[in-house]
């Protein structure tokens, strides 16, 4: 692992398909999250989209889909010679899977920007897309340690692809679900729940008054920083223990490589209820 290197190189990850996003295939794009997350000029940014998952990630069954794709470009990222990958979704899917696999920093936009917002304040509130992600956002706060710090996350009724066609109707949302956080929740910093509402932070920051957390750009600043410090995840995590009693990295690489690729999904209803079934054909 090369860790503060001259020209650190940082690469961000889309978990869906292009065709999903197509401004993250735009120049503009990578310039706009580069000027928002205020990193080094030196620093090299760049991104790479998955070839198959789901268009957006609203439920756990996309983050599932879009899983095995993850992993394979955090793994290529670490070989390409990248010093940190950023995973560009705030449900933040496959990160803490990827970080057993590699040896560079790993960040998401939610657990970077609760632990940024934790420090600004007592109690915050995320505002996101849909209400199928409530339980997930709700979740990570507490695997990330601010469960404690999470005043409410609320939605705007928004799904993903639909955050870019009118950004002043979902500028409004924001500013109304915004207002009912601080005034009804209790809030005092507010997360944008959603990195597909990258650079929307100081419009609501304006109308509302308080500080706004923007996901992507402080994931991507988040990275460089551990970079810089010469920092990265623990390697002490008993969920790496198994792989390292097993022996040669490069044997359960090959094994890995063959389960993904003989990995089907399965979707099925029962009743009222859905069943996600994973089929191997090995």
């Amino acid at each position: 692992m090369r860790l503060g290197a001259d020209r650190m190189r940082i690469r961000i990850i889309l978990p869906i398909v292009r065709t999903g996003m197509p401004s993250f295939e735009n120049k503009e794009y990578l310039d706009r999250v580069r000027r928002l997350s205020g990193i080094c000029p030196e620093t090299q940014l760049d991104r790479v989209g998955i070839e198959h998952g789901p268009a957006s990630i609203e439920s756990r069954y996309d983050e599932a889909l879009a899983g095995p794709d993850i992993i394979k470009r955090i793994t290529e990222a670490e070989a390409d010679g990248v010093n940190a990958v950023v995973v560009n979704c705030f449900g933040d899917p496959s990160v803490r899977t990827g970080r057993e696999l590699v040896s560079i920093p790993v960040t998401g936009p939610c657990e970077s920007s609760m632990l940024v917002a934790a420090s600004l304040c007592d109690r915050f509130s995320v505002i996101s897309v849909v209400k199928n992600i409530i339980p997930l956002i709700r979740d990570n706060a507490e695997i990330y340690g601010v469960s404690n710090k999470l005043a409410s996350v609320r939605v705007t009724g928004i799904p993903v692809l639909d955050l870019q066609k009118d950004r002043d109707t979902t500028s409004h949302a924001l500013v109304e679900e915004g207002r009912k956080a601080i005034e009804l929740d209790g809030a005092e910093v507010l997360i944008l729940g959603c990195t597909g509402m990258t650079g929307i932070a100081e419009r609501i920051t304006k109308e509302i008054g308080v500080p706004v957390v923007d996901p992507l750009p402080t994931a991507i600043k988040f990275a460089e920083t551990l970079v810089s410090l010469r920092l990265s995840h623990s390697k002490l995590s008993p969920t790496r223990l198994p792989l390292r009693r097993r022996g040669h990295m490069k044997v359960a690489t090959k094994v890995r490589k063959k389960a993904l690729k003989a990995l089907k999904f399965l979707l099925f209803k029962e009743g009222d209820f859905y069943f996600l079934l994973l089929h191997s054909s090995i």
